[in-house]
């Protein structure tokens, strides 16, 4: 199998933890770092053109937000997706962004309502070409310009982080398997909201919005735990009949 490397145009900032934990956590999110893939430290090093320390330094702190998971005397590995913690996600999710469009909503400017009717329709495109990258990428550009104009650094910071929490989910193709007629109708009755800068609006369609993408993925990690056990049971089955045999 072909080694993915996760360099990519950007170059390195001077905080090279910040820099390799960036690259990580992208990776981790688009797939290209797969729940369960071994972290290498050394491997990685090498693939980013660092020391061993920030690597290290990195993947602790991506432990820390539960990106990575270290088994001790084994090593790192990306974390596994579970039910459980995208509940969770969303949970705090909706309790810090009805904050922030609280504080937003009302400071929005007939720029920033331009840029997102741009984004919207640009987003909608997406989703009816099934560009899952895409969409998510303008998704989450998107719903940033009235978080940004909350004006509060510690909530962005907050949103930022369950959001990048929440992008290893979203890329399991779960916007795709909303339907694009549903998706169409939330995002423009947001952005009807939005123009009216009614943050009980706002706050209805985005609960409505998280609604069916959570539902969403509840469906298709359903769907792939009970290809798990199929597959598991097949292998059970076949091992079984080979014992027999012998």
């Amino acid at each position: 199998m072909a080694r993915t490397s996760i360099m990519n145009s950007e170059g390195r900032p001077d905080g090279l933890q910040d820099f390799v934990a960036r690259r990580l956590a992208k990776a981790i999110a688009s797939g290209d770092l797969p729940p369960g893939t071994r972290l290498s430290p050394a491997r990685l090093a090498e693939d980013l053109g660092v020391s061993h320390i920030p690597v290290r330094e990195a993947l602790a702190a991506l432990e820390a937000v539960g990106q990575v998971k270290r088994i001790p005397r084994v090593g790192f590995f990306v974390a596994e997706l579970s039910t459980d913690d995208i509940e969770d996600i969303y949970h705090w999710r909706q309790v810090l962004e009805d904050e922030a469009h609280r504080l937003g909503v009302p400071k929005l400017e007939e720029a920033d309502l331009a840029r997102m009717r741009e984004i919207n329709s640009d987003m909608l495109k997406a989703v009816h070409d099934r560009n899952t990258p895409a969409f998510v990428e303008l998704n989450r550009t998107f719903h940033f310009v009235p978080f940004e104009r909350a004006g509060s650094e510690h909530l962005i910071r907050f949103v930022t982080h369950l959001w990048d929490a929440a992008a290893r989910y979203q890329n399991t193709m779960a916007y795709v398997r909303v339907p694009k007629d549903l998706l169409q109708e939330h995002h423009d009755g947001l952005m009807s909201a939005f123009e009216a800068r009614d943050v009980g609006a706002v706050n209805g369609w985005m609960a409505r919005h998280r609604g069916i993408t959570l539902d969403a993925i509840r469906k298709i990690h359903a769907a792939a735990a009970e290809a798990e056990k199929a597959e598991k049971s097949e292998k059970a089955k076949k091992a079984e009949k080979a014992g027999q045999k012998a």
